[in-house]
């Protein structure tokens, strides 16, 4: 019987999500921007909570700096997921002001952290990787790794909250002026306007706000990871080349007696030193380790820039006076609720990597 209400409630729930008084059936793009968001969303929750039970249940994770990011990253993906999952309950008309302020606290929130913290762990790996950190030496700046994304999050959504700047935007709730077609003080005060005062009701200059709270800062971090990425890419290769021309020397009676120290990777994604034979061995483990380094930071960095993508590009076609096509919408809206997803994807694809399944990333 409880089998059956537990049924029955779950049944409940998906009729609410995706029951056509939810969904808006006259709009196509928006009828798949609605379905496409929930599902990558649910997805996407899945996937975060599936990583922190890992980093949780083992002891060794939860004292990684590396790990502890993700666990951060996860907690913030799973806070914006769950906020998207519930967008047109949450927004007026079936919401209310207290409920759309909810949902834009969350999302300022979660969706802004994430990217700091996306920052932290591509500093975290250079750190380890290229300049030979120790465990000891990182975890020394655990408070900026975490605090600083986490703080950065927490204040712009609390500014945006005080500052009335949550309204209903395209499809969910965030910093937008009301109404939409308001003009701003900036726009009075640069001659954009023959008005002499703002005529929004709430969020006053949000437009503003959106770049200083959001968008140059993701781009910045854009930017960040792809320059750590390619950094920390021509570190390891360097070493691969260092690495096939010492086991590449012709002096049989050194090689075959001699040891070298090369650099491996751990676990939680390090290098560390191990000795093996100099039979030229050596120069194949680097190759694989090169390979695996490269992929993994390559695969987290590509997964932060296609998800965040089509809302880039949206907001650069609008920059230059250009109307975005409806089919963003839909494609943006997917991708922005998949991070948690493409998160679980890169995190656990090396246990499946023929190289070496016992490696956790």
């Amino acid at each position: 019987f409880n089998q059956c209400n537990q049924t029955s409630s779950n049944s409940n729930f998906l009729y609410l999500l995706f029951s056509p008084s939810t969904l808006n059936m006259s709009d196509p793009y928006n009828l798949a921007r609605s379905i496409l968001q929930k599902i990558a969303c649910t997805l996407s929750a899945t996937g975060s909570l599936m990583i922190a039970s890992q980093v949780l249940q083992k002891k060794k994770n939860r004292v990684k700096l590396q790990q502890i990011i993700l666990l951060a990253i996860s907690f913030c993906d799973f806070v914006s997921s769950s906020a998207w999952i519930f967008t047109d309950f949450l927004m007026p008309p079936k919401g209310n002001q207290q409920s759309c302020d909810a949902q834009g606290f969350l999302l300022q929130f979660g969706n802004s952290s994430n990217m700091m913290l996306m920052v932290s762990l591509q500093v975290q790996y250079i750190l380890v990787i290229k300049y030979g950190w120790s465990d000891r030496k990182i975890n020394k700046l655990k408070p900026y790794f975490l605090i600083l994304p986490l703080g950065f999050g927490a204040l712009t959504a609390t500014v945006s909250l005080v500052l009335k700047l949550f309204n209903p935007a395209y499809w969910d709730c965030w910093l937008m002026p009301y109404p939409a077609d308001c003009t701003s003080t900036y726009e009075i005060k640069h001659g954009m306007s023959d008005l002499e005062e703002s005529n929004c009701v709430r969020g006053d200059n949000a437009f503003i706000f959106q770049w200083a709270f959001f968008f140059a800062p993701l781009w910045a971090a854009t930017v960040i990871c792809f320059v750590v990425m390619y950094k920390m890419t021509k570190s390891v290769e360097e070493a691969e080349k260092k690495t096939a021309r010492y086991s590449g020397k012709s002096n049989r009676n050194v090689q075959s007696k001699r040891r070298q120290s090369i650099q491996a990777i751990n676990s939680e994604g390090r290098l560390t030193l191990t000795e093996v034979e100099s039979t030229g061995q050596s120069g194949q483990i680097e190759l694989v380790l090169t390979k695996r380094v490269k992929m993994q930071c390559i695969m987290y960095a590509l997964g932060f820039v296609v998800v965040w993508g089509f809302k880039t590009i949206a907001r650069l076609i609008q920059l230059f006076g250009g109307t975005v096509p409806p089919v963003f919408f839909p494609l943006a809206a997917f991708f922005l609720g998949s991070q948690g997803l493409w998160n679980a994807l890169i995190y656990f694809r090396p246990k499946y990597s023929t190289l070496n399944e016992d490696h956790w990333w």
